[in-house]
């Protein structure tokens, strides 16, 4: 609070302390960079270690939780462990898969480019919350409000979750409405890391969402470390304050599950499906726990080992870009736009289009990659990328354009939902809930980044605007606004 003044205006502080921060990142990254020139990648890696402090000076802002450059940020990293995978194998790019992947790394990097100067463009330079209303605000939510909250919404989330895939038309619009509880448990989170009131009820839901993650068939417990790391970010106007334990404690807690995960994934998904191959759970919760129980007491240090590879194997994601790299345009033409017409379309009403063709990202995988994966038959999905998709709608330069409208989007979406309604910390609340749903993964195809942006969009503005009131009254036991 001190870094306000007293008409809210930011004082010269948060301001000093990001540049001399990204000074200090700045020297780090060349250090490392010019350490990477004797890599068996020495250009890639190069480069790949100095997009961290131009990403850190386009988007952090100070006071404010990260969300954009979180999202800048790991797409980034997942551009760049390719590169790392590699020199720690000892191998180049080009011996690994081809030219093609050295090419899909440096478009891959100017497209991470691109998206945050969109970002930053929308998003502005001025604040768009105050410290002051951000703490003034937090200190009025009660704890018990917040739990039968986040148990509502728990319900509320199971319930349509279930229901989601049961008719396409509707799938996305209830998976939006279903995300309406990680708002909640960003306000539980957010106070938290300020006030020792929250510190159980906090620790309670990080535990449960993690059970929950590691029960379900997707690697879910990845989405409230995500949150948790984000809010964390919100607690200090100064970066070195943030340097606390918490962060790496966070990061290994994260590390660790990931990479049992990795290891027992194969087989407890077998397990989970009985077999079927589908995406689906088909055993009690008990049996699950169970599962991991055993896995986790006989687990060695190989299975460990293993599961480390194949979680940065997993990371990476630049092997079907170069796929399509290497297909377009030598044996099949561009889309001209093809692929973004139908991620556009996608938003049409099913109720006005009954016989709009349902897109399988793996299709299209198959089809602009050459590289064979499973599809929908099999009941999963394999996608190239939003980057991907832009290249083989217009190749380059012009793949630029959709992926700085994108970064656009997405900033002007964080500004224009923190501000939406009387109260700018359940705006910022569900801001951040829609960038991590959304934003986030490099993998994501532009069929469902758009449409689940957008939805969620109208999801959350609907809420902000007819019932935000009401609910922070009865979130703060108030009869009226201040």
């Amino acid at each position: 609070m001190s870094h306000y003044s007293l008409n809210n205006g930011p004082l010269l502080r948060p301001k000093s302390d990001k540049i001399s921060v990204t000074k200090i990142l700045w020297v780090i990254c060349l250090v490392l960079a010019f350490i990477g020139l004797s890599t068996p990648n020495p250009s890639e890696t190069f480069l790949g270690c100095l997009i961290w402090p131009v990403l850190f000076s386009l988007l952090w802002r100070p006071g404010e939780p990260p969300a954009l450059l979180f999202a800048a940020s790991f797409q980034s990293l997942q551009v760049f462990v390719p590169v790392i995978t590699a020199n720690l194998a000892g191998e180049t790019l080009k011996q690994n898969f081809g030219q093609e992947l050295s090419l899909a790394f440096y478009l891959g990097i100017l497209s991470m480019l691109a998206l945050a100067y969109g970002m930053k463009q929308a998003v502005g330079a001025s604040p768009v919350i105050s410290f002051i209303d951000q703490e003034k605000s937090a200190s009025e939510l009660k704890v018990s409000r917040l739990a039968i909250a986040y148990l509502g919404t728990f319900v509320f989330s199971s319930l349509i979750t279930s229901l989601a895939f049961g008719d396409p038309a509707f799938t996305q619009l209830l998976l939006s409405l279903g995300s309406l509880r990680w708002l909640v448990i960003f306000l539980i989170l957010w106070n938290g890391f300020r006030d020792p009131k929250f510190g159980l009820l906090s620790l309670s839901i990080v535990i449960l969402e993690i059970i929950i993650g590691m029960t379900g068939f997707f690697s879910g417990f990845k989405q409230v470390l995500f949150v948790m790391l984000v809010v964390y970010g919100a607690t200090s106007f100064k970066v070195k304050q943030l340097l606390r334990p918490q962060v790496l404690i966070l990061m290994v807690l994260l590390l660790l599950l990931t990479t049992y995960w990795q290891s027992v994934k194969g087989g407890y998904r077998n397990y989970v499906n009985q077999g079927t191959q589908t995406q689906t759970v088909r055993v009690s919760l008990a049996d699950r726990l169970n599962y991991h129980t055993n896995e986790f007491s006989k687990i060695s240090d190989k299975d460990l080992e293993d599961g480390f590879n194949s979680g940065l194997s997993r990371l990476g994601y630049l092997r079907f870009f170069a796929g399509s790299i290497r297909t377009v345009p030598n044996a099949v033409p561009y889309q001209n736009g093809k692929l973004w017409s139908e991620a556009i379309f996608t938003l049409i009403p099913r109720a006005l289009f009954p016989d709009k063709p349902i897109l399988d990202d793996s299709k299209r995988t198959n089809e602009f990659s050459g590289i064979q994966v499973s599809g929908a038959d099999k009941g999963t999905s394999v996608s190239i990328g939003y980057v991907g998709e832009s290249y083989i709608d217009f190749g380059v330069p012009f793949m630029f354009a959709p992926i700085f409208a994108m970064g656009y989007f997405w900033g002007w979406l964080y500004r224009f939902i923190t501000n939406l309604g009387s109260i700018p910390l359940l705006g910022l609340a569900a801001a951040t809930t829609i960038l991590l749903n959304s934003a986030v993964f490099f993998e994501s195809s532009n069929v469902k980044i758009l449409p689940s942006g957008v939805i969620l969009l109208l999801v959350y503005s609907m809420a902000l605007r007819l019932f935000g009131k009401n609910i922070w009254l009865w979130l703060t036991c108030k009869s009226e606004l201040n």
